[in-house]
């Protein structure tokens, strides 16, 4: 994909004074519609995918431009460029084409419509010559950050989702299976590679968040130390540091370009950002410690608040967002509303 676009779309999306947006969605436009490295975007059109014997990498591909795709479309509506938002979010589909019903993964098609045989759901891939980039194909099962929702349908609804999440935590790698660019293990789960990284909070929108809560908690205390080298992998632009902060404030933008951001378990017990436009947002987490690490009650501006996720919006007009943390799961989170997610 070209996660250029995200980053623009974002900036886009939360008002970032300076740049001039018409001006940049044109170049958004060109590199999502121009071919050039590893983009033959002329294959997209054809067959809707990218067929693995014309473009190696074609699953990370077909899934990491879909995203970018939906990105390109937030903005071409937002600008009034009608046929360009269709065009991009009928694109943002195309992941779609890539899933296989019958073993329940996205894998690779040949320019034929053939799967590509075979297939092991554990095996990994590096920067060429295989489907999938840097990871295997349960790590990039779960990369649809623009349409959770329709993921959840392709599996089967909540219920075998969640049962699908729980197996990717708790499946062990095998080392025969890995290579160099995955490290920071829970079960499938590879916190030392980004593609990982958004994982850990997709039962926020399944309806089992405290599992979001003991995975995010676990991740932070077990993947990362005050000690020289000590992230579980490599620091790619700043994203294992991003993680971090994000999650110990308690929330992380699942989709970045959306703002929203999902709601997680706070490490740390209080935080005050002073935000450019002056407002002031903090977070304060009563009893957070090692043990107490399940959200009770969540409070927004000293009112309860059943959502399990908070708008960027709303953090930058100030406020106080309260977690009222204990040892134990709550289960009657699981009917607060879910992150918003597209059809």
């Amino acid at each position: 994909g070209n996660h250029a676009i995200p980053v623009i779309a974002d900036a886009f999306h939360k008002h970032i004074a300076g740049i001039d947006y018409p001006y940049a969605y044109q170049a958004v436009k060109a590199s999502a519609t121009i071919p050039h490295q590893n983009s033959p975007f002329g294959l997209l059109d054809r067959f809707h995918y990218y067929p693995e014997n014309l473009q190696t990498q074609s699953v990370s591909i077909t899934l990491e431009g879909a995203y970018d795709d939906w990105c390109a479309a937030q903005m071409a509506k937002d600008l009034s460029q009608t046929d360009d938002a269709r065009y991009f979010s009928r694109r943002s589909q195309y992941y779609k084409n890539l899933f296989d019903p019958e073993i329940g993964f996205f894998r690779a098609k040949d320019d034929k419509g053939r799967w590509i045989e075979p297939f092991s759901p554990l095996k990994y891939g590096g920067n060429g010559g295989y489907p999938f980039t840097e990871g295997n194909a349960w790590q990039y099962l779960w990369y649809v950050p623009h349409d959770i929702r329709g993921l959840i349908n392709l599996l089967g609804g909540k219920q075998k989702f969640n049962e699908k999440l729980d197996t990717f935590f708790t499946l062990k790698a095998i080392p025969a299976d890995v290579n160099g660019n995955a490290s920071g293990f829970i079960g499938q789960y590879a916190h030392g590679n980004e593609p990982s990284h958004h994982i850990a909070y997709l039962y926020d929108f399944s309806g089992q968040p405290w599992k979001t809560q003991y995975y995010v908690n676990k991740i932070m205390r077990e993947q990362y130390t005050d000690q020289p080298s000590g992230y579980s992998g490599n620091e790619d632009c700043g994203q294992m540091s991003a993680w971090y902060i994000f999650s110990a404030m308690g929330f992380y933008p699942v989709n970045p370009a959306n703002g929203i951001y999902c709601l997680g378990s706070p490490l740390l017990k209080s935080v005050t950002l002073h935000l450019i436009n002056g407002h002031t947002f903090r977070m304060i987490a009563h009893d957070a410690n090692a043990s107490n690490i399940y959200v009770q009650k969540i409070k927004w501006n000293g009112k309860p608040y059943k959502k399990l996720y908070i708008r960027h919006e709303d953090i930058m007009q100030g406020g106080t967002l309260e977690f009222f943390m204990g040892n134990k799961v709550n289960k009657a989170l699981a009917e607060y509303a879910a992150p918003p997610t597209e059809d």
